[in-house]
């Protein structure tokens, strides 16, 4: 499963928790019962390799098994392509359902069809809109005025994060990234950056950088590590369960995430909570949960990434400092407080239902 899919199943089991049916709607095939959340798989036509919904009666698909199973509220997660995500959030409206439609990606190009087709339909109007990210709702935002777009977050366990056992090494500079090798990650620009860190402090101290994860890149990032003469410093360990990053981190000194895009950032989140200093990207998510210099660091480029790279291998005193911040985990990530967070967004959603739409933006 991706980071959404292990998102809305934690979700789901959370709210479960609380005494909600939570239940989970999707085209993707499978079973129907995932770790004990119930999930209906709509029957509808898949493209070909990509697995995404191809069907002009999706909205109307949906909304008869939100009949059926007498749904009480509807939430909408979108990614970057969610045809069932977008069609449910229509059908939920159509049925008379509280209604939430949730943003999990960087929207750019897909922002300007929403607010487009929002502008000529209202169809976002009897619904209420959120972002994981203050990023991300300031794009829905931009292209849908009028509209009022919150942040709904996600979430971590921050008591698992934060018993982290640390058994920092005495030498050296040990770095970490968890994410999937693809070229949105950037992993490339993840092994520029540490090499050119590497040459600029001069092995003093040593340097290395451990990557968990796995994806079609690989290979080239395998390759891009020898070319720049640190295939002896750059280790990639594959895929690792929550546990197994949990116990990399306690041996690491900082967290590293390249990813522009990223629109939040769980792992550089769990990372933080592990007590490691953050390097992200300054446009992405993580700038919600990272002040610099007192979390970790926010770079505006490759070149800056690298020199925060080698700044933290070189100052022991911040990053000691960092770490000794980050052993406080943010509260408001942890899944009690997003638990509240969504039922009270689902209350709203509930109002918004019965008050009159909005006037539209043509």
């Amino acid at each position: 499963m991706g980071g959404i899919e292990l998102h809305l199943r934690d979700l789901a089991l959370r709210l479960r928790a609380t005494g909600a049916d939570a239940r989970i709607v999707t085209s993707t095939r499978g079973p129907a019962v995932v770790d004990g959340v119930p999930v209906h798989r709509i029957a509808v036509p898949l493209l070909p390799g990509a697995g995404v919904a191809v069907s002009a009666a999706l909205a109307g698909t949906i909304a008869n098994v939100l009949s059926a199973e007498s749904f009480d509220v509807v939430h909408a997660h979108a990614s970057v392509v969610s045809p069932v995500a977008y069609a449910g959030a229509i059908a939920g409206v159509r049925e008379g359902l509280p209604t939430v439609l949730t943003f999990h990606s960087m929207l750019h190009a897909t922002s300007m069809l929403i607010g487009a087709s929002d502008a000529l339909t209202g169809w976002t109007r009897r619904m209420v809109l959120s972002a994981v990210s203050s990023v991300v709702a300031a794009q829905a935002a931009r292209w849908m005025p009028g509209a009022s777009v919150g942040v709904l977050s996600n979430a971590i366990d921050t008591s698992f994060w934060q018993d982290t056992q640390r058994v920092e090494p005495l030498s050296g500079a040990h770095f970490v990234s968890a994410m999937r090798l693809s070229r949105k990650k950037r992993p490339d620009a993840l092994v520029r950056a540490f090499a050119a860190a590497a040459r600029f402090v001069a092995g003093a101290p040593e340097m290395r950088l451990t990557i968990a994860g796995d994806g079609p890149e690989r290979d080239a990032v395998a390759r891009l590590a020898i070319e720049l003469g640190v295939a002896d410093r750059v280790a990639l360990v594959g895929q690792r369960t929550r546990e197994e990053l949990r116990a990399l981190y306690a041996t690491a000194h900082a967290f590293v995430m390249p990813s522009e895009r990223e629109s939040f950032g769980i792992a550089a989140l769990e990372a933080r909570a592990a007590g490691l200093p953050v390097v992200a990207m300054l446009r992405g998510g993580a700038r919600d949960f990272i002040v610099p210099g007192v979390n970790g660091l926010l770079a505006r480029g490759e070149r800056e990434l690298s020199t925060f790279i080698a700044r933290l291998a070189i100052d022991v005193p911040l990053r000691r400092f960092i770490a000794h911040r980050n052993t406080t985990a943010p509260a408001e990530y942890d899944w009690a407080a997003v638990v509240r967070a969504h039922c009270g967004i689902y209350d709203a959603a509930a109002v918004a239902r019965d008050t009159p739409p909005r006037a539209s933006h043509a």
